[in-house]
């Protein structure tokens, strides 16, 4: 194990497809391998979105002298405020992975460090983007029908559920998506295929992974802002009176209660399985390096202690200093996170659930 080795080429997260993108359509085009900075081409990108909803699109309504959504039913101004948070939230994932890779001297703990560059895969980015396009010009067309979009909101419904929805919603939450993905599951499966050995001088006994445990919980905390803000978005309407109040959709019902669980469950397992797999892996680092503590011990010929004539009550220094370096190994931790970490873990897994049951049973 090396540490501080400067000449390592540190691996990088870099930036998905859809902000590379952005970057060359702006003047950011030069940079686009970089990793994004808190204000990067996603985010931009959202606030363009942003911008052709609330001031194209509201402008339109208030000249045609249709009621403004947002006066209709004042949390759906929640939805732009997600898709910011989702933007945001991924470029600050970016930056976080190249600061857990750092902190955890991945470069110097690995023989090919560039195997941890690009922090999400281009492909599922664009496999997440082109399901979402797919379905919501499926719902659209298909299921809801021109026809019945034009006659609830006129022009501006069918031009956001035909183009600001497949074409500007859906690549950034996909790609917030596939970030989420990647951290959870993909990080945690690379870190255990390239067997990466646990960094025994940690001071915190956590073989130097702690930056990962803090990674993967960050990832779970912005999802779970997501939801809380899509249950209050949707279960609020219908609770609040008076000028919050909106009763022009029906309240959702079971199937509405059915898909969110399901969401929640399964973003909670996609981050119990990363964890799994980092403890696994971690783990297992612990049994072979005990294992070759005992096998170097055993093969000492010197060696002063055998099982038959081992006194347990006066033993050797040599075994004394054997014993020293088991603890060494033992003492280290097999999950990247401490007991505060763990705590609010729990709660952040409860909450949103917890606030989906409270809305709903109002």
């Amino acid at each position: 194990m090396t540490h501080g080795n400067n000449s390592v080429q540190q691996p990088h997260a870099g930036r998905s497809p859809i902000a590379r993108l952005v970057g060359r359509l702006t003047a950011d085009g030069d940079a686009s391998n970089r990793t994004p900075t808190t204000w990067g081409p996603l985010a931009w990108f959202a606030v363009a979105v942003i911008a052709v909803e609330l001031v194209g699109l509201q402008g339109y309504r208030l000249l045609t002298g249709q009621v403004l959504t947002f006066v209709q039913n004042p949390l759906w101004l929640i939805r732009p405020l997600v898709l910011l948070g989702a933007a945001l939230g991924t470029e600050s994932l970016y930056r976080r992975y190249d600061r857990a890779l750092t902190r955890s001297n991945i470069g110097d703990r690995v023989e090919k460090p560039e195997r941890f560059d690009r922090l999400v895969p281009d492909w599922l980015v664009w496999l997440l983007v082109g399901l979402g396009i797919g379905f919501t010009l499926v719902n659209a067309v298909a299921i809801l029908t021109i026809q019945q979009l034009y006659a609830a909101g006129g022009a501006t419904r069918v031009f956001r559920f035909l183009v600001v929805t497949p074409f500007g919603y859906v690549p950034i939450l996909a790609t917030f998506l596939a970030t989420y993905v990647a951290v959870e599951v993909m990080l945690p499966r690379r870190i255990a295929a390239v067997d990466i050995e646990l960094d025994y001088l940690d001071p915190e006994q956590l073989g130097g992974m702690r930056p990962i445990g803090e990674l993967v919980k960050l990832a779970y905390y912005y999802l779970m802002v997501g939801l809380v803000a899509y249950a209050i978005a949707t279960y609020g309407p219908h609770i609040l009176s008076g000028a919050l109040g909106y009763s022009a959709l029906d309240a959702p019902g079971l199937a509405v209660n059915i898909a969110f669980t399901a969401v929640w469950i399964l973003s909670v397992g996609i981050m119990a399985y990363g964890i799994y797999v980092l403890h696994q892996h971690m783990a297992r680092q612990k049994r072979e390096r005990l294992y070759d503590l005992d096998r170097q011990a055993r093969e000492q010929v010197d060696a002063p202690w055998d099982i038959q004539s081992f006194d347990a009550l006066n033993p050797p220094s040599e075994y004394r200093r054997y014993r020293k370096q088991v603890e060494f190994v033992t003492g280290t931790k097999e999950y990247p996170a401490t007991f505060t970490m763990w705590t609010q873990l729990v709660v952040g897994v409860m909450l949103p659930k917890a606030i989906q049951l409270l809305l709903a049973a109002v």
